[in-house]
């Protein structure tokens, strides 16, 4: 079961440093840079991060989050009560695929919980050499861009599927904020996706129109014979 693979890493990591903590970190991202599969470091990196929660947070990942983080990582739905630690379950598929630098996407349904999240869970990527980004309502496109390039970003889902809108208006390639999609993790899955789903999300944009080709129109119509 891979839940013992992840345990027995376990009485190995407390005895290693912060420094060393990291360094293993490193060492993990560039294995998979390497054979370009998780699977193979899914365990380790499980372990590695329930080590950095204890140390950063005080809080130590039970077997039963280690579950949830791997069906999370599956991309499967898992249904915790409140109590359980969904928050703190996410940080287990969060840093396993933000190894790939490719980007990690966590959605709630608040500004709160999102920059609430950010702040705290934040620590433990860091600790493990990971940066986090958060997307705020009244953001730059600059500063949207800056965090959407983080490890792992922090984002309301209202949030993303209007800069998702924005970026499918935008004329300019630098005016895009959104890099490629790789992996995301929903928070109350069921609001996100059922129903706030029912209210559609809508943009508009003023588009400047020239004025030049019906001029040159009517000219020509003057010259047509009927």
């Amino acid at each position: 079961l891979l839940v013992n693979e992840i345990n027995s890493f376990e009485s190995n990591f407390k005895l290693l440093t912060d420094s060393e903590i990291r360094t293993k970190s490193i060492q993990l991202r560039k294995r998979y840079q390497n054979e370009s599969d998780l699977n193979q470091i899914t365990a380790e990196a499980f372990a590695l991060t329930r080590e950095a929660s204890l140390r950063t947070l005080g809080l130590r990942h039970y077997d039963v989050q280690l579950l949830g983080g791997l069906v999370l990582n599956n991309g499967q739905i898992a249904e915790m009560r409140t109590g359980e630690g969904k928050t703190l379950v996410a940080t287990l598929p969060a840093y396993l695929n933000g190894l790939t630098k490719k980007g990690v996407h966590i959605v709630t349904v608040n500004d709160y919980l999102a920059s609430r999240d950010q702040l705290s869970m934040g620590q433990v990527y860091r600790f493990l050499g990971l940066n986090t980004g958060l997307i705020q309502e009244d953001m730059e496109v600059y500063d949207r861009q800056k965090n959407y390039d983080a490890d792992i970003t922090y984002v309301t889902n209202s949030e993303l599927g209007f800069d998702y809108l924005r970026d499918n208006m935008a004329l300019n390639i630098n005016d895009v904020v959104l890099r490629p999609f790789n992996y995301c993790i929903v928070d109350e899955v069921d609001s996100v996706l059922i129903d706030e789903a029912q209210t559609p999300l809508i943009i508009s944009n003023s588009v400047e129109t020239s004025i030049d080709k019906y001029i040159i129109v009517a000219e020509v119509i003057d010259y047509l014979e009927v």
